[in-house]
C-alpha cells in the first residue's frame, strides 16, 4: 500500500514542510511566501531608515494590540498564524524604545503605549521584588529570573523618569534589592538564571542596576552592578570572546547574547566613565566588525576563538550589533563603526517586509535568516523588532546631527 505521507516527507524540501502543513490545514500561504523568500534569498525593497523605522514600530504596536493585558506579544508565529503571549522581559526593554520614538515623533500615543506596558508589568511583581519569566515554554512555571528582572527594571526606571510617578521607581528599587541579595560575592548571579547556568550576558542586568542607582541614589545597587561587570571581565579571553555567554552550556553563543554582553559592558562603562568596560566591549565589537561580510552577513553563532560552523544569521544579533557600532561611532568618531552599522542595517532592511497584507509579517523581523533556521524559526520576534528600531532611530539622529 502506498504511504502518501511518507512520500511527501521524502520528496518535499524539509524547509518547506511547515508551509505545506499550513496550507493543508488552514489554506494559509503566508508560510510558503516567507519560506520561499528565504530559500531563494529574495530581498525586500530597501527604503530609508525612517520608512523601516515606521514599519517596525507599527509591528510593535500591533504586537501590543494583539494581547489582552497591554504587554507586548513575544512573537508572531507564522506557522500557526497567531501571536504569542505577552513577554514581561522584553516588554520591559521595549518601554524605552517607545518613549524614545514618542520623543522623536512628538506623538503622545507612543508614550501612552509605554506607560500601559509599565502598568502591566507592575501587576506581575512578586512579593520578593523579582519578576517572573514569561509563559513561552511548555514547562513554564511562575518563577523569578535574574535577567528578566533586570530588563524590567530598565523599563520601570524609564517610566519613572518620564512620568515622575513614584510607583514605578518603588517597584524597580524592590527588584534591585532582590538582585543585590541574590548576587554571589564575586559578582556573579548563579541562582534563578535561565537554564540554571551562569551567564556573562547578565551584564545587561548590571547596566539596568546602574541606571536605577543613578536615579534612586542607592549605592548597593551601583556596587552590585560594578561587581558583576568586573566578574564579566574575568570571562573575556584575550581575543575578545566571552565564556558563558550562551543560553546553554552545550552550544556556542548567538550573536544575540554576545551583543547583550557587549552592550551591557559598553553602556555601563559610559555611565561610570570606566574605560575598562568600554575597551572590553570595543574589543569584542571590533572582532565582529571584521567578521561581518560585505553584504552585512554575520554568522549566527561564534564559539571559542571566534570560530563558527553556522551558515545562517541571527537577525536579532545583527540589529544589536548595528546599535553597538553606532554607539561606538558616537563615542569615538571612528567611521569604521558607522560603516559597519549602515551595512548591518541594510542587510536587515533587505529582510524586512514593509508592504503586503500578511498579518504579523509586515513590519516584523524574524529570529533567523533564513527564517526556518534554528533560532526561533518562523517567528517574528518583538526583541528583534525592538533592537532594529533602536538602531534605525539612532542612525536617523546621527545623520541629522551631521547634516
Amino acid at each position: 500500500m502506498v504511504n502518501f505521507k511518507q512520500i511527501i516527507r521524502q520528496r518535499v524540501d524539509p524547509r518547506l514542510r511547515d508551509a505545506l502543513w499550513a496550507y493543508r490545514t488552514r489554506r494559509d500561504v503566508s508560510v510558503a511566501v516567507v519560506a520561499i523568500h528565504s530559500a531563494l534569498n529574495w530581498h525586500y525593497p530597501v527604503g530609508s531608515d525612517l520608512q523601516h523605522l515606521g514599519a517596525v514600530i507599527g509591528w510593535l504596536c500591533a504586537a501590543q494590540d494583539a494581547t489582552p493585558d497591554n504587554g507586548v506579544a513575544a512573537f508572531y508565529d507564522i506557522r500557526v498564524g497567531a501571536w504569542g503571549p505577552s513577554y514581561p522581559e522584553t516588554t520591559g526593554y521595549i518601554i524605552p524604545t517607545l518613549f524614545d520614538y514618542a520623543a522623536y515623533t512628538q506623538k503622545e500615543m507612543y508614550r501612552d503605549r509605554a506607560v500601559r506596558m509599565a502598568d502591566w508589568l507592575l501587576t506581575l511583581q512578586m512579593e520578593n521584588g523579582a519578576f517572573p519569566i514569561g509563559p513561552l515554554w511548555q514547562d513554564w512555571e511562575r518563577r523569578p529570573i535574574v535577567f528578566d528582572t533586570g530588563q524590567i527594571i530598565q523599563g520601570l526606571a524609564r517610566a519613572y523618569q518620564e512620568t515622575e510617578n513614584g510607583i514605578y521607581l518603588e517597584a524597580a528599587s524592590r527588584a534591585g534589592d532582590w538582585l543585590v541579595a541574590l548576587q554571589d560575592g564575586d559578582g556573579c548571579w548563579r541562582k534563578f538564571t535561565s537554564q540554571g547556568v551562569v551567564h556573562t550576558y547578565n551584564v545587561r542586568v548590571a547596566w539596568a542596576l546602574l541606571q536605577l542607582s543613578f536615579i534612586n541614589g542607592d549605592e548597593q545597587h551601583q556596587n552590585a552592578a560594578v561587581r558583576n561587570l568586573e566578574w564579566a571581565l574575568t570571562q573575556q579571553e584575550q581575543d575578545g570572546w566571552f565564556r558563558n555567554a550562551a543560553f546553554r552550556l552545550d552550544e556556542d553563543p548567538l550573536t544575540h547574547t554576545i551583543a547583550y554582553t557587549i552592550e551591557g559592558l559598553l553602556e555601563s562603562g559610559v555611565l561610570l566613565n570606566d574605560q575598562r568596560f568600554i575597551e572590553s566591549a570595543r574589543l569584542a565589537a571590533d572582532v565582529l566588525r571584521l567578521r561581518q561580510e560585505q553584504d552585512g552577513y554575520l554568522r549566527a553563532r561564534y564559539g571559542q576563538g571566534w570560530k563558527s560552523d553556522t551558515d545562517w544569521s541571527c537577525l536579532t544579533g545583527s540589529a544589536q550589533m548595528a546599535l553597538v557600532w553606532l554607539r561606538l561611532f558616537q563615542l569615538t568618531g571612528d567611521l569604521n563603526y558607522l560603516s559597519a552599522a549602515r551595512v548591518a542595517n541594510d542587510y536587515l532592511k533587505r529582510r524586512h517586509p514593509r508592504h503586503g497584507k500578511l498579518p504579523g509579517v509586515v513590519g516584523g523581523l524574524a529570529g533567523s535568516y533564513p527564517i526556518y533556521e534554528a533560532y526561533e524559526p518562523y517567528r517574528n520576534l518583538n526583541w528583534a523588532a525592538k533592537f532594529f528600531a533602536d538602531s534605525l532611530l539612532l542612525s536617523i539622529q546621527l545623520a541629522s546631527s551631521q547634516a
